[in-house]
């Protein structure tokens, strides 16, 4: 196993453990995430996202049934995994064990009831993203963007999760949503975006956002699904953006959020975590402990500088 620890910021799994059933180990030949495959890679912390799609409609009890699918890793011991809530609890985390850092992907979830954050801080969750597409009552999407910023719902959400210590997820938010955000001085963590003065996307985060994103404690963990990465659409095309990204906020607030098991294809030349050293030997070119500041080193000492 490597030496540095490795984190992907973002990854589906838990919709498709949901949706199909069963555990993840050794091998998932239907999902692009496995315990086999995490091993390879020496993975040692997944973002795994409870995801409810706009209009979902019963969010709270589906957000309920990722959670569960969650536990059944956790309490399996056939399996290499288990839910972690703070950076020290790698500290006791054994070696070939991956832990399970719980997000939410889409604030519907909670139906406009603050309490439930509460709920959700007791189950594991530590991150929260406030919308995905479309717009709800907490704020607006990228897809669905009439330029408006949070609701007093959504910053009143706000305030109460970073009281947690929690961070806020801004992968799917609007940039009037971000901009809000940055004024509330929150802790900022975009798990799955690129650059979009790298590639024009509309789900990339543009170069007036990141100059904001300098003014927060923050960090972009970059995707390689390859519409958002656009040129070659290759392991160089990510080493873009992240050389984008690191050129406003500098190189240890960059990571990685693959996006794995919601997405259909992956870049040129990345299967999933098996060609994780690949990737790392494509940033080693551009400064030598770069591979293992993106792949890990930089959200563990992210992570260490909110959680409480």
């Amino acid at each position: 196993m490597s030496l540095a620890p490795r984190v992907d910021l973002h990854v589906d799994t838990l919709s498709l453990l949901a949706e199909r059933g069963g555990g993840l180990s050794p091998r998932r030949p239907d999902f692009q995430v496995d315990g086999e495959r995490c091993q390879a890679g020496s993975l040692r912390v997944l973002g795994s996202a409870i995801f409810t799609v706009d209009g979902h409609p019963d969010p709270w009890d589906h957000c309920l049934s990722l959670l569960q699918a969650r536990d059944r890793l956790h309490e399996d011991p056939a399996e290499p995994f288990c839910v972690i809530t703070h950076p020290r609890d790698l500290d006791s985390l054994p070696e070939g064990q991956v832990g399970l850092l719980t997000t939410i992907e889409n604030g519907i979830a909670l139906e406009g009831d603050v309490g439930r954050l509460d709920i959700l801080h007791e189950r594991g969750v530590r991150i929260l993203g406030l919308v995905w597409n479309g717009a709800n009552e907490l704020g607006q999407g990228c897809h669905e963007d009439t330029g408006e910023g949070l609701s007093d719902l959504g910053k009143q959400m706000v305030r109460e999760a970073l009281s947690m210590g929690w961070a806020i997820d801004i992968s799917h938010l609007n940039p009037r949503g971000v901009l809000d955000l940055c004024e509330m001085d929150a802790t900022i963590l975009a798990t799955h975006s690129n650059s979009r003065s790298v590639h024009e996307h509309v789900r990339n985060l543009d170069d007036e956002i990141l100059q904001a994103l300098r003014s927060v404690n923050s960090l972009v963990g970059i995707n390689v699904f390859p519409p958002f990465l656009g040129g070659q659409e290759s392991c160089q095309s990510f080493v873009d953006h992240v050389q984008h990204v690191a050129g406003i906020l500098g190189f240890e607030r960059v990571g990685l959020g693959t996006d794995l098991d919601g997405i259909s294809r992956t870049m040129e030349g990345f299967r999933d975590y098996r060609d994780l050293d690949l990737l790392s030997e494509e940033l080693e070119r551009i400064s030598s402990g770069l591979g293992a500041k993106v792949l890990g080193e930089n959200f563990l000492q992210y992570w260490k500088s909110w959680a409480i």
